[in-house]
């Protein structure tokens, strides 16, 4: 199968299936989209069809207009045929051709014609090659024809007049293509593929003698010289740039220039077998690649959850794929010049762009693509025939560059064009980051270094982006509790009186003999201090404060930390309000940790927020928590059904109708009442059926995912109360755990106060695997700024928002040197300063890159042997040629005892010798050295 669009006339096409078949694409508008050209050419049907006794191997119209629409075809027993394609209607398509090529010396041998192009500049030369005869090895397999084309008159039986003899009206104007013998027979072996080069030059790939050329200009026997390649398939040249040539064989493409082909400046690895390469007519360099992967068995991952935990588990399992057909587009001209000219092989993936062609013939799984071609007069568009001869157009996507302009138009960058678009946001949550990241820039959103939690109020999105809003208060709270825990810490202890003991006591016996210990001990022992927790302060020891990175490193890793000392008994609480009926609180230091890092619990050194061995659920008291969340918010409140669900779940009725009261004397026309009202009917395990009945009706028409949550509680309360400690909570408090509509700091914070150790590890796992197929900015607080997966989360929500500030803001914020000095990050970093730049927000940008600078050192000076220093390289102006795309490299001639002994000029490209420009100020050619006598006495 082959598709083949004339040369001049581009609306109309050939499909070559054994016959072949002629087609005029439907008429389209400048803007036509890829749905409508489908729905059209669901429609068309050949205008005309060649169908001979012999299969049609391969075609190729003719360049010249005089005669129109010719094209040859080359049959599987070796002839050659031309055919007049007419469209059916009145005008010169209409004529009668009659051919004659190779009467006089037929072919000696029957093997099928595997190629033909004609020639550009010389539109009646006609190339053509063959398999080889294996039984006459004298046989031509490449043959050149001068096909001599005459208009004549064809009567009724079908005998040729030649014109300007006798006329008769009845008579058929027509044409008579003769070629009776060959001008050249050239190769005797078997031609995979043909092209001309400068239209006096011939290249053919031979299957066993590689690839050669032949210079057809004069003499009998043209000169040919071989180059020893492998790549003898699908040989084509660009349109638009005669001298790049390409070729392929198995998966490999080769790019060759025709000024140096000794060796190929570019070898391209794709992913399977190349069944067709094609150059774009409309846009230079840019290549097709069809290829074919060959039946391989993949390993695939399927999701399995848990009931208990609804974690996500992968169980591999092998697939059997079949044959899987891409398609790729090459930017080779960009590619040649990212390798500065040199010879290399890759498999060029970053200016490769892949044509979808799933989606093409989703009705008819059996359907897939055979064949290809670019359509012409349509940038960006291929033309994609399948099996079944249905056809379709697929876009080839390119990188394009888009900027806001004053918020009402887009300007789209690509391929060097600017276009300006309109832009209005009918989408009232949309959000346009280009002026509120302007408006932040005044405020240093993102720079603080103290009081993280402003962040909020200056992120302009306190009510439109809770998520990020979660993150600035985690960050804040990470920095009150390495301070809060800093400021108990003192380097020595003190005694009476406020002098340091270690200068008023002198060392005993006992005192030096501790101090001779072996290092070994020492080292043992200060290992097993870092693992023990002090449960009669909940910090972690005075000797040992905590480390921003600890807190950094994620929840999931403060637990995996604290895996020795969080094997803690439960602790029964009574139901305030509620008599018999109990339940049961998890605490120790690192769920304090947690809690605090949640927002639920103070971080502060006051003695009253201590928590005492002989009350040690004091510090958890609903009280507390409520009365901390309430201070925590800056303005607008807290709302009032969140504070009563954290009451409910620390087994606190009568806090929870005080809140209520307390709303419905502010608030009268409040439906609180009603809600306060079937609140107060618990009865824990003693409640009644009728209660039961009417909470459960009102959880299903309560809209706000609190209160559902508080109902909720209160019912599984009432049916497990007085349950063990030992039961499988995970699973019990599955809805709430796995309730996207409640706060991930709720979820967690009620985790770490109901959740025994092993069920906490397993629900925190369980999120960070639900996290990889939903990737959000809330999710850091378990991942934390020191892992992987915080990459690919900021990454995600920068793909998404372009929210440069907020990300390097919080990667600010880490403890990672790595990760500061990433090269993703410094991307961004340099990506978002050159956004200030063109807003010209210069001093903001000066700023920016002054606290990024103090922030690096920060963490140089605070932990050197993990921050190795960079290197520091110097910008390099590298010049390269327009043609050949080779560095443009003089060495100094320069002579050092005698400075007056200058370089020549250089006039050409030290590589393919073509001259340079010059320069409209000096004349001189670019790449020349400045004169050295000047410069030396200008110093």
């Amino acid at each position: 199968m082959e598709i083949i669009f004339n040369r001049k006339n581009p609306e109309i096409f050939a499909y070559l299936n054994n016959d072949v078949y002629f087609y005029e694409m439907p008429k389209t508008k400048k803007n036509y989209c890829v749905d409508d050209y489908h729905e059209q050419l669901d429609q068309i049907r050949p205008f005309q069809t060649i169908s001979l006794d012999v299969p049609v191997k391969c075609m190729d119209w003719r360049y010249s207009s005089n005669p129109d629409n010719i094209v040859a075809l080359g049959l599987f027993d070796g002839k050659v045929a031309l055919k007049n394609v007419s469209r059916g209607d009145s005008g010169s398509n209409n004529v009668h051709l009659r051919s004659s090529i190779g009467k006089d010396s037929s072919l000696k041998h029957s093997k099928s014609c595997t190629s033909m192009q004609w020639n550009k500049d010389n539109p009646n030369w006609l190339a053509t090659g063959f398999e080889k005869q294996e039984r006459n090895r004298m046989a031509a397999a490449l043959i050149l024809w001068d096909v001599n084309f005459t208009e004549a008159y064809f009567d009724e039986k079908g005998s040729t007049t030649i014109k300007n003899s006798s006329y008769d009206s009845n008579n058929t104007n027509g044409w008579c293509a003769v070629a009776n013998r060959p001008m050249f027979e050239l190769a005797y072996d078997s031609v995979n593929s043909l092209a001309w080069l400068r239209s006096q030059a011939l290249m053919a790939g031979l299957s066993r003698k590689g690839i050669k050329i032949y210079d057809v200009r004069d003499g009998r026997t043209p000169a040919n010289s071989t180059i020893a390649s492998t790549a003898t398939y699908g040989i084509c040249t660009d349109p638009l740039c005669e001298s790049r040539i390409a070729s392929y064989h198995d998966n490999t493409i080769v790019i060759w220039d025709s000024r140096n082909l000794s060796s190929p400046y570019l070898n391209i690895i794709t992913s399977g077998n190349v069944k067709k390469i094609d150059w774009s007519p409309d846009d230079m360099g840019q290549l097709v690649v069809h290829c074919i992967s060959p039946p391989h068995t993949s390993e695939v991952g399927t999701k399995k959850g848990k009931h208990m935990d609804n974690a996500v588990d992968m169980q591999m399992v092998e697939v059997e794929r079949d044959n899987e057909i891409h398609v790729h587009v090459y930017d080779v001209l960009r590619q040649v010049m990212y390798n500065n000219g040199e010879s290399q092989t890759s498999p060029c993936n970053l200016f490769k762009k892949t044509v979808r062609t799933s989606c093409l013939f989703q009705d008819n799984p059996d359907e897939v693509p055979k064949t290809l071609s670019w359509l012409p007069l349509n940038p960006n568009k291929i033309f994609i025939s399948s099996n079944k001869g249905r056809f379709r157009v697929a876009s080839v996507p390119e990188r394009t560059l888009a900027s806001f302009q004053n918020s009402q138009t887009v300007a789209v960058f690509q391929k060097n064009v600017v276009a300006t678009y309109p832009f209005d946001i009918k989408n009232e949550d949309a959000v346009c980051y280009t002026d509120i990241m302007k408006k932040r820039c005044k405020s240093d959103y993102g720079l603080l270094s103290e009081n993280l939690i402003r962040n909020i109020d200056l992120s302009l999105e306190k009510e439109t982006n809770p998520d990020l809003c979660m993150v600035w208060r985690w960050l804040h709270a990470v920095h009150k509790v390495c301070n809060a825990n800093n400021s108990v810490t003192s380097p020595t202890s003190t005694v009476a009186g406020g002098t340091s003991s270690s200068t008023q006591m002198q060392p005993s016996a006992n005192t030096l003999s501790t101090m001779q210990k072996s290092r070994s001990s020492q080292m043992f022992a200060k290992r097993q201090i870092s693992l023990q927790q002090s449960s009669s302060t909940g910090m972690l020891p005075a000797s040992l404060p905590i480390k921003p990175s600890f807190c950094l490193s994620g929840i999931l890793q403060i637990l995996n930390h604290g895996v020795n000392s969080l094997v803690s008994d439960s602790h029964m609480v009574q139901w305030k309000g509620v008599s018999d009926t109990s339940g049961y609180i998890y605490h120790n230091s690192t769920r304090k940790l947690i809690l605090q890092m949640c927002g639920w619990l103070p971080i502060t050194d006051k003695e009253e927020y201590k928590l005492d061995n002989q009350h040690p659920l004091d510090m958890v008291s609903s009280k507390t928590i409520i009365s901390n969340i309430s201070s925590n918010e800056m303005k607008g409140g807290v709302d009032i059904s969140r504070l009563c669900a954290i009451s409910i779940w620390q087994y606190d009725l009568n806090l929870a109708i005080e809140l209520l009261r307390k709303e419905i004397a502010d608030n009268k026309d409040s439906d609180w009442s009603a809600v306060a009202m079937a609140m107060s009917g618990f009865s824990g395990g003693s409640s009644s059926e009728l209660w039961k009945e009417t909470c459960g009706k009102l959880q299903e028409k309560l809209s706000n995912s609190y209160l559902q949550r508080t109902f909720w509680f209160l019912l599984l309360s009432a049916n497990h109360s007085n349950d063990d400690a030992n039961a499988n909570l995970c699973e019990r408090y599955h809805n709430l755990l796995f309730d996207e509509e409640i706060l991930l700091t709720d979820r967690i914070a009620f985790a770490c106060t109901h959740l025994p150790y092993q069920q906490l590890v397993s629900y925190i796992r369980s999120m960070t695997n639900l996290f990889r197929y939903n990737p959000s900015l809330k999710y850091l607080l378990i991942t934390g700024l020191t892992s992987q997966d915080s990459i690919e989360i900021l990454l995600d929500y920068l793909e998404k928002t372009l929210d440069y500030q907020s990300v390097l803001g919080i990667i600010m914020r880490s403890c990672d040197y790595s990760l500061l000095s990433s090269k993703r990050t410094l991307y961004w970093k340099d990506r978002y300063c050159a956004w200030l730049n063109s807003w010209r927000f210069y001093y903001e940008r000066i700023k920016f890159e002054k606290k990024w600078s103090e922030r690096m050192g920060q963490l140089e000076s605070e932990n050197p042997t993990n921050c190795p220093h960079r290197n520091i390289t110097k910008d390099v102006a590298m010049v390269h040629c327009n043609y050949c795309s080779k560095r443009i490299v003089m060495k100094d001639r320069t002579n050092n005892n005698n400075m007056s002994i200058t370089t020549s000029m250089m006039e050409s490209c030290p590589h393919c010798r073509q001259s340079l420009p010059k320069c409209c100020v000096c004349a001189k050619h670019l790449g020349t050295r400045p004169d050295g006598r000047g410069l030396y006495s200008i110093r």
